[in-house]
């Protein structure tokens, strides 16, 4: 027995806009026929059997009941047996019914256990970036031990001052350094170690609950496969999904692992990293000890040759030294004087002497000066460029050490990189189009109304449904009788249609109302895509085929395409609204489009790796066609900010121009809930309404043909070919059969596709326009009753223009 989809069976109940079959009223009068004539018990029993009758009927096709119609009872027929088989077959989908809701309630729970997976696959993740937050707490550590390095080369420069002290100093600080950076290499440790103990622990209990579950899992399988081979298809692809995701929670577990033990080295890298830079400046400043010791040493000299000296001296101070020296010269010039009052040979011998010795002592004391000042130069420029040489080293190491590193990491990018290329291989380039492969929901056929539609019922019927949908704002959707005709029309003479206007006419809700109140409730059957002022070819709009990454960059158009196409939606009407269409050229970016809907079958090819799979609606692996039940709807403004459409795209497309306010209506219609409007039920009823009316359709096209042609051939340059009179063909029966008037149709046609090309052009002549509307109004009486007024509308404000001097 067939199912009503995933929201249950709701009822056959006919519409309005349906017409009765002719099996239902045979059914009917043969279950009456066979009723008791009297009684309430048998009045109760009648309606009951109706309701299980209309249950049933509801299951069937037309044909089957056209076959149970005709089919005669037997002679032993007992209709107390039968009703008793009706209610068990009732209880039956009672039954059905509830397991069914049951399943979908088990499904739900394994979504929400899968989603506490993903949570706890977010902790451990958020666990790794804290170990990265500690590993760049350990670079700051690094920093900072940098900047106690400068400072205790400040210190250097008070070395001369405070010899002594500044050794022990240093001595001091560099063990007290030592034994910090130990015991935080040992706190980092044991965080470490806890951290990986809590991340086995989490690891481990998870994959407890994953086998929990897969055997709870499994048992009920086992169980539902005895009761029902119907839900045995559906637990087969859940279990499906739950291997799957084990199988990506053992992944997530083992890059978790890798993630970890990749961490721990990096952690043991930078540990001996920095324990190599502490022995480097350990060595370094033991050395400055042992220099800083030499230098005391040397001043430990020079202070006892200044004792010695002192001593020499009789501790005496250097003020009583050089009284007492410019008391001898003084008395030695008084000597002096007295001697060179009384000099002698032997005595100016002698002062000649000591005058020499005191010139070759100065000199040679001078020479020893220079000899010490240039050695103390070559010691300070040696000791520099043993400074140089120590840091040249450690960077040197810390080099190698970071090349390292990196060598590493370059190796494991080319291995991801490698590994992603042979997962590529075997990935669809269509992840999101193979994605819906996998979606049950949409891989479901829904159960649609198939019954003979009646057009005017039906106009009058989407009119209310339109008006009385939930909306955003809280307002009503209120369009006449004649905007949804017209829509009808032109969803029956194109699939591309354009809505002009100005902003906020309803040109992106009309479309958006009408597939809503044709599908399911709860389901989308359309799509609104904004399209951008900088498209300019195809890609722009269905996207492309990246090599290098080896996927299709699919849009969300290119998706629409296929989701119209599968079970869900087959037989529904699907609507692809293209938002302020006009933002940039479609005859660039939509201009294959144009020329493929016209054909039979349209076909869209893409360019893709042909040697991957496809999803299973692409024909060829590269190959998507265009359902026959998808429409394109573009909106339009009309202001300095848009372009004007070609002649190209206005032909093949259905125009419609909404006005700015739409006159409210009492809603005193509730229309019945029903399964959405089968797409095949649709076209037969525009088939229909094409057969009934073609002779209206005709009679237009030769008031064209016959009336308007030469003038606007002549006068106007407007000419048309054999597309206006297809689409003639196709809208105005459609127009007819929903209750409208062979003026109405006429006049949007002649309104849009043909007196649309005379506005704004400034070759044209009054007097022309005075003719052409004379001519319209003294012919139109032989078309139908009533007046054209879009077309006079268009014809009269040109006139005006013209009068007034604009062109």
């Amino acid at each position: 027995m067939a199912k009503g989809g995933k929201g249950g069976y709701q009822g056959n109940q006919n519409q309005p806009w349906q017409k009765t079959s002719t099996s239902n009223k045979n059914t009917t009068n043969h279950s009456k026929s066979s009723a008791s004539n009297s009684g309430n018990q048998e009045k109760f029993n009648q309606e009951k059997a109706d309701a299980l009758l209309s249950q049933a009927t509801g299951h069937l096709n037309e044909d089957e009941l056209k076959n149970l119609s005709n089919a005669e009872p037997p002679e032993n027929f007992n209709l107390q047996e039968l009703w008793q088989k009706a209610q068990i077959f009732d209880a039956a989908t009672k039954q059905l019914e509830s397991k069914i809701q049951e399943l979908e309630i088990q499904q739900k729970n394994l979504e929400t256990e899968k989603n506490q997976l993903q949570t706890r696959l977010g902790t451990l993740e958020q666990d790794r970036q804290k170990l990265n937050q500690e590993s760049e707490q350990l670079q700051e550590e690094q920093k900072q031990f940098n900047q106690r390095l400068v400072k205790l080369d400040q210190r250097e420069r008070q070395l001369q001052e405070q010899e002594a002290d500044a050794a022990a100093g240093f001595s001091k600080q560099n063990r007290i350094a030592l034994s910090q950076l130990e015991q935080q290499i040992q706190e980092l440790t044991e965080e470490l170690n806890q951290i990986y103990s809590k991340r086995v622990e989490s690891q481990r209990q998870l994959a407890i609950e994953i086998s929990k579950k897969y055997t709870e899992f499994e048992a009920e399988i086992a169980v539902k496969q005895q009761q029902m081979s119907q839900e045995q298809q559906q637990l087969l692809e859940q279990q499906k999904q739950l291997r799957e995701g084990q199988r990506n929670l053992v992944s997530d577990r083992e890059l978790l692992e890798e993630d970890r033990q990749a961490l721990e080295d990096k952690i043991q890298q930078r540990c001996a990293i920095k324990i190599q830079d502490l022995e480097a400046q350990l060595r370094f400043r033991e050395e400055l000890y042992k220099k800083s010791q030499e230098l005391q040493q040397r001043l430990e000299k020079k202070l006892a040759q200044v004792a010695d000296a002192n001593r020499r001296f009789g501790q005496r101070t250097p003020d009583e030294i050089m009284a007492e020296l410019e008391t001898l010269r003084r008395l030695n010039d008084e000597l002096e004087q007295k001697l060179a009052e009384r000099p002698t040979e032997d005595t100016a011998n002698q002062l000649s002497d000591l005058l020499t010795q005191k010139g070759e002592w100065e000199a040679e004391r001078f020479q020893l000066m220079t000899q010490m000042q240039e050695i103390k130069r070559k010691a300070a420029m040696n000791q520099i460029a043993v400074l140089e040489l120590e840091t040249l080293r450690s960077q040197k190491e810390a080099l190698e050490i970071s090349l390292n590193r990196l060598q590493e990491s370059l190796r494991e990018l080319k291995k991801q990189e490698e590994d992603a290329i042979v997962e590529s291989k075997n990935r669809s380039p269509f992840e999101r189009c193979a994605f819906m492969d996998q979606d049950s929901q949409l891989q479901s056929f829904t159960l649609t109304a198939k019954e003979t539609i009646n057009l005017v019922d039906f106009t009058k019927d989407l009119r209310y449904r339109i008006a009385q949908l939930p909306s955003n704002e809280g307002k009503h959707l209120y369009y006449s009788e004649r905007d949804i005709r017209t829509f009808l029309g032109g969803i029956a003479m194109s699939k591309l249609h354009i809505l002009q206007g100005i902003s906020g006419t309803g040109k992106t809700s009309l479309p958006i109302a009408f597939a809503r109140s044709l599908g399911r409730q709860g389901r989308e059957n359309y799509r609104v895509i904004e399209v951008q002022a900088g498209w300019r070819d195809r890609q722009d709009l269905i996207g492309y085929y990246n090599s290098f990454e080896g996927r299709f960059y699919e849009t969300k158009f290119l998706t629409a395409l296929y989701e119209a196409q599968c079970p869900e939606f087959q037989d529904q009407i699907y609507i692809i609204i293209l938002d302020e269409m006009n933002l940039s050229r479609p005859e660039q970016y939509f201009a294959e489009f144009l020329s493929i809907l016209e054909q039979e079958q349209p076909q869209l090819e893409l360019n893709t790796d042909l040697k991957r799979p496809a999803p299973k609606l692409f024909q060829n692996k590269n190959t998507l066609a265009i359902p026959p039940n998808v429409w394109f709807v573009g909106t339009a403004n009309q202001d300095e900010t848009t372009l004007e459409f070609a002649d190209k795209t206005y032909d093949r497309a259905h125009i419609m121009e909404l006005e700015r306010n739409h006159p409210s209506f009492t809603l005193d219609y509730t229309p019945s809930p029903r399964h959405p409007i089968s797409y095949n039920a649709l076209k037969a009823a525009f088939k229909e309404a094409q057969n009934n009316y073609a002779d209206a359709a005709d009679k237009a096209f030769q008031f064209f043909k016959n009336d308007l042609e030469k003038l606007l051939g002549e006068r106007f340059k407007v000419s048309w070919g054999n597309r206006l009179q297809r689409q003639m063909n196709c809208f105005i029966p459609i127009v007819l059969a929903a209750g409208g008037s062979l003026t109405e149709a006429t006049d949007h046609i002649l309104a849009t596709k043909i007196l649309r090309k005379i506005r704004d052009r400034h070759d044209i002549q009054a007097a022309d326009l005075h003719e052409l509307q004379e001519t319209i109004e003294t012919y139109w009486s032989d078309l139908d009753s009533g007046e054209p007024e879009q077309s006079l509308a268009i014809i009269q404000a040109e006139i005006r223009q013209h009068e007034r001097g604009i062109y």
